[in-house]
C-alpha cells in the first residue's frame, strides 16, 4: 500500500475557458502541478510516487504526459461536469487505479489551479499527515474577508467552520479565518471513502501556506495575479568564484574558446589572454575523450561539413581538436593569473573527474548532454554549481534534467537558453524563453549565443539573462568547425563593453528623475504667466493664465486653484505669477 498523487484537471471550466492548459510563466497549470508533485516526491524521498492526472481531455492528458505524469485513462463524461464533487471523481479514478493493480492507502490531491505551490508546500502538508492520528490535512491561506465557509484553525492545527457558517462582520474579527487554498489535500483513502469529502471539521488539520504562493486561479484576473507574483520572485543567486550570479548582479560573461585552439596548446593560451583583455569574467574550453564521445561511424553535423569538409568522420575531426590532459592545469593557472575564472565543459565522466581534480569551481553541461542523465547526475553529485545549456530541448526535457540535478545533491544551478545551430538565425532565438525558464525553475537563466555579431547577445542581456556565453577566436579564417560563428578579439571586447553599458542603462526600475535631468527642469518645464496686463483687485479667470517656460514659478498643474483668486498687485503681460501677487 502506497501513496498516490492525484491531479484532477477537467477540460471544461465555468470560470476560465481552457483553464488547466493556460500558462503561468510559460508553463501550463497542469504542467506546474506535475512539477510540484515531482519536486515533492524528491524532497520526501518517494521516488516511486505515482503522479496521476485525472482528466476527461485528451489535450490535457497529452500535456500531463509531457511533464512526466501518468494518464492511464480518461475520466468518463458523467464525472466531468461542473457539478461533480471532486471527492466523487477522485474516488472513481482511485477505483480504476486499484483495478489496474495500484494499491493506494494515502491520497495526495493537488489542484492545478494553484500554480505557485511548491514541492516544499506539499511536503509541509505530508509531514502533518498520519493515517491514524491525523488522516486529513488541507492547505490553508489567510483571508481578511472570509467567505461564508471560512475555516478557523485551532491551536491543535485542526480546523472548524468560522462562526458556524456566519461571515465575520469586521476585519479584525476575522484575523484567524482561512480558506482552503486548493493547493494540497492529503487524506487516507479509507476516510475519503467513508466521508466522501476532503475536509471534516475538527478532524482535518490545516497547514498555512505563504500568502504569496496561495493564488487560486478561477479567472483571467487570478491568472494575471499569479503571473505577476511569479515574475516578482527572484531566482536565488549563487557564487561562481568571487562573483555572484543571478538577479541583482551583473551579467556573468563567459568567453567560450571551445575548440577554437585547434588542438594547439599555445593557441589556447593566446585565447586566455584575449578573453582577459576583453573584460570577460571567465574563459571556457571543452574537455573530452573523442572515443567516449562519438562512434567511428558518426557523421559530422551539417555546419561542421560546411566549415571543415566531408573527407573525415566526426571522430577524426575531434581527435584533431582535443587538448591533452596535461595542458589543463597550466591553462587554469594562466586564467587565474589574468583574473579569469577557468571553466571547461566535460563531455564524459572521466573528463569531469579530471576537471574536478583541477579544482574547477563549476561544471558546464552542454546542450547535447541534457538528456544524458547519467552524465548530468555524475556532474551534479560533485556538489559544485552546474551551468546547463538547453539547446534542442523541450521545456519538459529541461525539467527532467533539472530533476536529475536536484536528486543528486541539488547543487546551485543555472540554465542557458540556446539555439544549437551554427550560426543561429535571430528569428529562431525566442529570447522570451529566458524568462519562461526562470519562472518555471526558479534559477538564474543565461543565453548561450550562436548567432553572428553581438546584437542578439545584447538583446538577451536586456531581456534579463544573468549569464552570457559567446564563442570567440583569434581569426575567423582559421580552419575548424566553430571559427566562422565566433567573435574576433575586437568584437569580444566590444561585446563586453556593450553588456556593461546595457546593464547601466537598465537601472533599478524605480521611476524618478535622473540626476542629469535636474539641471534641465527649469528650462524645459513651464510656469503660469499673465496672458495680458492685469490690474490689482482683478479676479483671475482661466483666460488670464498662460503656461510658458521657464518652470521656476507656479506650475500649470495648479492653474484651476488660481482661478477665482484676487490679485493684490498689478501684473504685466507675460509676467510670471508668484504667491506674493495673490491674496
Amino acid at each position: 500500500m502506497s501513496p498516490v498523487c492525484l491531479i484532477p484537471a477537467r477540460g471544461g471550466s465555468k470560470g476560465l475557458s481552457g483553464k488547466n492548459l493556460r500558462t503561468v510563466g510559460g508553463v501550463s497549470l497542469v504542467g506546474r502541478a506535475v512539477l510540484s508533485a515531482r519536486d515533492f516526491a524528491r524532497l520526501a524521498d518517494l521516488r516511486d510516487l505515482p503522479i496521476v492526472v485525472d482528466t476527461d481531455s485528451e489535450a490535457i492528458a497529452e500535456e500531463a504526459r509531457r511533464w512526466g505524469a501518468q494518464v492511464p485513462f480518461l475520466r468518463p463524461p458523467e464525472l466531468a461536469s461542473d457539478s461533480t464533487p471532486t471527492a466523487d471523481s477522485s474516488l472513481a479514478a482511485l477505483d480504476r487505479l486499484a483495478a489496474g493493480g495500484t494499491d493506494v492507502a494515502d491520497v495526495i490531491l493537488l489542484q492545478p489551479t494553484s500554480p505557485l505551490r511548491e514541492g516544499a508546500d506539499v511536503l509541509a502538508c505530508w509531514r502533518e499527515y498520519d493515517r491514524v492520528r491525523c488522516p486529513s490535512v488541507v492547505s490553508l491561506a489567510g483571508t481578511e474577508h472570509p467567505p461564508d465557509l471560512a475555516l478557523t484553525r485551532m491551536p491543535s492545527g485542526a480546523v472548524t467552520w468560522s462562526g458556524g457558517g456566519e461571515p465575520a462582520r469586521r476585519r479584525q474579527d476575522s484575523a484567524d479565518a482561512y480558506w482552503p487554498s486548493g493547493a494540497v489535500y492529503v487524506i487516507s483513502l479509507e476516510l475519503l471513502r467513508r466521508e466522501r469529502k476532503f475536509i471534516m471539521p475538527e478532524v482535518t488539520r490545516g497547514v498555512i501556506l505563504p500568502r504569496e504562493r496561495s493564488v487560486d486561479v478561477d479567472s483571467a484576473e487570478d491568472l494575471a495575479e499569479a503571473e505577476a507574483r511569479l515574475e516578482a520572485r527572484s531566482a536565488r543567486p549563487f557564487s561562481l568564484g568571487s562573483r555572484a550570479v543571478g538577479a541583482g548582479h551583473p551579467c556573468f560573461v563567459i568567453a567560450e574558446a571551445g575548440v577554437n585552439h585547434n588542438g594547439d596548446v599555445e593557441l589556447a593560451h593566446r585565447l586566455v589572454d584575449v578573453a582577459a583583455d576583453s573584460g570577460a569574467d571567465a574563459v571556457k574550453f571543452q574537455t573530452f575523450e573523442p572515443e567516449r564521445l562519438v562512434s567511428p561511424l558518426a557523421r559530422k553535423a551539417e555546419y561542421q561539413v560546411v566549415n571543415t569538409g566531408s573527407s573525415e568522420s566526426q571522430l577524426e575531426m575531434l581527435r584533431r581538436l582535443v587538448l591533452p590532459r596535461e595542458a589543463l592545469a597550466p591553462l587554469a593557472a594562466h586564467a587565474a593569473e589574468r583574473g579569469l575564472l577557468f571553466l571547461s565543459t566535460p563531455f564524459d565522466e572521466s573528463s569531469a573527474d579530471a576537471l574536478d581534480d583541477l579544482g574547477m569551481c563549476a561544471f558546464k553541461v552542454p546542450s547535447g548532454e541534457v538528456t544524458n542523465h547519467p552524465l548530468v547526475a555524475h556532474v551534479a553529485a560533485k556538489g559544485k554549481p552546474v551551468l546547463m545549456s538547453t539547446g534542442m530541448a523541450t521545456l519538459g526535457e529541461v525539467a527532467e534534467a533539472v530533476q536529475v540535478v536536484r536528486e543528486h545533491g541539488d547543487p546551485p544551478l543555472a540554465l542557458f537558453h540556446c539555439i544549437t545551430s551554427y550560426p543561429a538565425a535571430a528569428a529562431d532565438c525566442n529570447l522570451r524563453a529566458i524568462g519562461s525558464m526562470r519562472a518555471a525553475f526558479g534559477v538564474p537563466v543565461g543565453w548561450s549565443d550562436h548567432t553572428e555579431g553581438i546584437q542578439v547577445s545584447l538583446a538577451a542581456v536586456a531581456a534579463g539573462a544573468s549569464l552570457l556565453e559567446k564563442h570567440f577566436t583569434l581569426d575567423r579564417r582559421l580552419p575548424g568547425p566553430d571559427h566562422l560563428a565566433s567573435l574576433e578579439p575586437g568584437e569580444l571586447t566590444a561585446l563586453v563593453k556593450a553588456v556593461r553599458e546595457i546593464e547601466s542603462a537598465l537601472g533599478d526600475g524605480v521611476k524618478r528623475p535622473a540626476a542629469a535631468e535636474l539641471a534641465n527642469v527649469f528650462a524645459a518645464r513651464r510656469s503660469l504667466h499673465a496672458a495680458r496686463p492685469l490690474p490689482a483687485g482683478h479676479v483671475l479667470q482661466a483666460a488670464d493664465l498662460v503656461a510658458l517656460r521657464p518652470g521656476t514659478g507656479l506650475p500649470p498643474a495648479i492653474r484651476d486653484r488660481l482661478v477665482g483668486r484676487t490679485l493684490k498687485a498689478a501684473v504685466g503681460r507675460g509676467e510670471m505669477f508668484a504667491e506674493r501677487h495673490l491674496d
